[in-house]
């Protein structure tokens, strides 16, 4: 598996491949340049680095000094090259050199980036400053040539988050906000002649495919969930009604698991700090069903599937830490597993279903950002 790796005290960053057994650690690069940040409101893995689609390549940004910073790019989370290597650490190179570029308006930021499901081109996104929002640009390159062209889009706004690239359709999904506090909205762009669709969505979890996704719309008792066809009229597949919780794809099989979390009242005096009730609900899209397959899931907390839907990497809860006591007693620890997606669809207890799983890194603090350097898995 990939991850991002940074050093503390101090800023360097870099991607690490860590063995399956979770003993043997290599370092995919070794520049600490590597650029990496999160989007508010997009569900997934670290920005900064994209694994090709049959796992045996990354694309992964950098942000590299220039004498005189006359591409105009914004230095906060941004990056100027884009290079490729192999999963064996083999072939890398520089497919987009951004200090190239002639002068761009002062602000101008590099943004996410994707491999087209074939992997032979990867798109990129570049996010111009504009009045009240960004204008968006994209552009695709060559995984072979690195030739550069353009994808022609109509004036469009909105920070981008792209997240699938469809070859067969030659369509690219992908997420765009005004502000960050602005309402979101998942696109899907026809990457030939540039036609954009929109729907309003919030956090919302594309399949694999980049043919379906669930997204969440207000409602008054909570967000309701609703599966969409991605097809010209976002038309609806199901409702999974006022559920509050992610779903995560498998990546051969159809349909995933749904993670439904009881939200906290409000006025609970230890809201936050208390791990919320969760079950877990397998999505069948072929009877449009959603069974229970664990009652009590409150320990688990699913962030993907193995490319052949096996295994699933999962933090679980592990115990309490007595070293940190407060008002709501001793905070909670977790720790990244590796567990058979079978154990966790079934109701195995949670010592036994530990007692089955590999154990990936140290245990950490309950909430905390522990799987945000997870990216995904090579082959």
């Amino acid at each position: 598996m990939l991850y991002l790796k940074q050093e503390r005290p101090g800023s360097r960053r870099d991607l690490w491949i860590q063995s399956l057994d979770g003993l043997r650690h290599t370092a995919l690069t070794d520049s600490g340049r590597l650029a990496g940040w999160n989007r508010h409101q997009v569900e997934g893995p670290l920005n900064g680095a994209c694994i090709s689609p049959d796992g045996t390549r990354v694309a992964y940004a950098e942000r590299h000094p220039v004498a005189s910073d006359r591409a105009g790019l914004a230095p906060v989370q941004a990056w100027n090259v884009l290079l490729v290597v192999n999963a064996d650490g083999t072939g890398r190179r520089i497919l987009v050199d951004l200090r190239d570029l002639p002068s761009l308006p002062e602000g101008t930021r590099a943004s996410s980036f994707s491999w087209s499901s074939d992997g032979n081109q990867l798109a990129y996104a570049l996010e111009l400053p504009g009045p009240g929002c960004e204008l968006l640009k994209l552009y695709r390159v060559d995984a072979g040539s690195g030739q550069v062209t353009d994808v022609p889009l109509n004036p469009t706004q909105g920070k981008s988050q792209l997240l699938v690239w469809s070859a067969p359709r030659n369509e690219l999904v992908l997420t765009l906000q005004c502000g960050s506090t602005g309402a979101q909205r998942l696109g899907v762009l026809d990457v030939s002649t540039g036609h954009l669709r929109e729907h309003p969505a919030e956090w919302p979890a594309v399949s694999p495919d980049g043919a379906h996704a669930l997204v969440a719309t207000p409602a008054p008792a909570g967000r309701k969930a609703s599966l969409l066809t991605l097809d010209d009229a976002f038309t609806p597949e199901s409702s999974l009604g006022t559920f509050t919780g992610r779903l995560n794809w498998y990546n051969q099989r159809p349909g995933g698991l749904f993670t439904a979390v009881t939200p906290e009242p409000p006025t609970t005096e230890c809201a936050g700090v208390t791990p919320p009730p969760r079950r877990f609900h397998r999505w069948d899209p072929q009877t449009r069903t959603h069974p229970l397959v664990r009652q009590d899931a409150t320990a688990f907390t699913v962030l993907a599937f193995s490319p052949d839907d096996t295994q699933a990497l999962v933090n679980i809860l592990v115990g309490r830490d007595d070293s940190q006591p407060g008002f709501c007693g001793e905070g909670w620890l977790q720790r990244l597993h590796l567990v058979q997606r079978d154990d966790l669809e079934s109701d195995l207890p949670r010592e036994q279903l530990l007692a089955r799983s590999t154990p990936l890194g140290p245990s950490t603090p309950w909430p905390g950002p522990s799987h945000s350097s997870y990216i995904g898995w090579l082959h």
